[in-house]
């Protein structure tokens, strides 16, 4: 995932700049048509003839470098973006296009920066520290359920033909039952499942009219939580890498219920809808990389600015929704309401999808 974040990194602020403090070799072709560049664009595309494959910090300051010298894009983009809720989109949507950087290289650096806050700032403060899956919770057994798993393995035990492994199993899972331990598969101390008692566990606690394919899908199933939570740093490297992904996946969302609210409205197109929801994407990116870091150099707790940025983005979408659209003031209201319905339950979902191929590649 942190390939992918510097390379889209590079390529977002690579494309705020004019290039004028980014090498180039003269004379080579082109590499978007193919023709000699004889300066520093070429003459039939305009594309910059410099090689953004190179190492990412040299990269960032040769962008900034850049940024700060000569594009004013940025530094007019930002602050209409964050404090006119809905005023750049409609000057882009008119044409006024030139002025701004546009919308999916704007969205792509402020995602970039978003998640580098939120992994690597929340690394080197200990955010996650103590963000661990419980395998005891996990795999804890109530009282009634113990009791009757001890009545089953005490009438399993009672069988002479018992073969030995399996009475081995038995026995240990009965130990730990009897002594109290809520999960008689974990190893406390280590952290480690027991496969062989797991899967006795299933057999027993499974109904007896389940066919051999349930069987096995649960025994899988159980399997699989328990190397999870064995290997809980892989499964957190798998949070953290598809995570960017399954934010993405949101703005075309957004974008299509747009469409859906506004599908009577003859004169607003998709392509209206896909502006709007870049720059309301890039606006919750910028709010919470900016929250995160006030939490961050503030030693504050998070209640407030939670509340904080709760009431800016609903403000935000209602009045971005007024004067993107030209809505009035009641049917905003009620359109952001429907959308922050929408969003939260897409929300969930994409987290919940994110979890289990998390849980899935683990």
């Amino acid at each position: 995932m942190s390939h992918d974040m510097e390379a889209v990194g590079a390529a977002a602020l690579g494309g705020l700049t004019s290039g004028e403090h980014h090498p180039v070799t003269k004379g080579e072709p082109c590499r978007n048509c193919g023709a000699p560049v004889a300066e520093r664009y070429c003459s039939r595309c305009g594309q910059l003839a410099s090689n953004f494959h190179r190492p990412f910090f040299s990269l960032v300051a040769s962008s900034l470098a850049d940024t700060f010298a000569l594009d004013s894009r940025l530094w007019r983009s930002v602050p209409m973006l964050l404090f006119r809720p809905g005023r750049m989109t409609r000057n882009y949507l008119d044409g006024q296009r030139a002025r701004y950087v546009p919308p999916f290289r704007l969205f792509l650096l402020a995602s970039v920066l978003f998640f580098l806050t939120v992994f690597g700032l929340g690394d080197r403060l200990g955010w996650y520290q103590d963000w661990q899956l419980n395998p005891g919770s996990a795999l804890s057994l109530s009282e009634e359920d113990s009791a009757k798993l001890i009545e089953t393995i005490d009438a399993q035990l009672a069988d002479e033909t018992l073969d030995p492994d399996t009475r081995a199993v038995l026995e240990k899972t009965l130990s730990n039952l009897e002594s109290g331990s809520k999960s008689p598969i974990l190893d406390e101390s280590t952290g480690q499942v027991d496969r062989d008692a797991l899967d006795e566990m299933i057999e027993l606690t499974t109904n007896d009219d389940a066919s051999p394919e349930e069987v096995a899908t649960i025994r899988g199933a159980g399997n699989r939580l328990a190397r999870v939570l064995e290997n809980q740093d892989r499964f957190g490297a798998r949070l953290r890498e598809w995570a960017p992904r399954f934010s993405l996946m949101f703005m075309p969302l957004l974008a299509l219920m747009l469409t859906v609210m506004y599908a009577w409205h003859r004169r607003i197109y998709v392509y209206d809808h896909v502006i709007t929801a870049l720059h309301f994407q890039t606006f919750i990116y910028s709010l919470l990389t900016l929250l995160l870091l006030a939490a961050a150099f503030l030693h504050t707790g998070a209640g407030w600015l939670f509340g904080i940025g709760t009431l800016w983005g609903i403000w935000y979408l209602h009045r971005q929704l007024r004067v993107t659209y030209g809505t009035g003031l009641f049917m905003a209201a009620f359109r952001t309401s429907i959308l922050l319905i929408l969003g939260i339950t897409v929300l969930f979902v994409l987290a919940l999808g994110l979890v289990i191929l998390s849980f899935l590649l683990t």
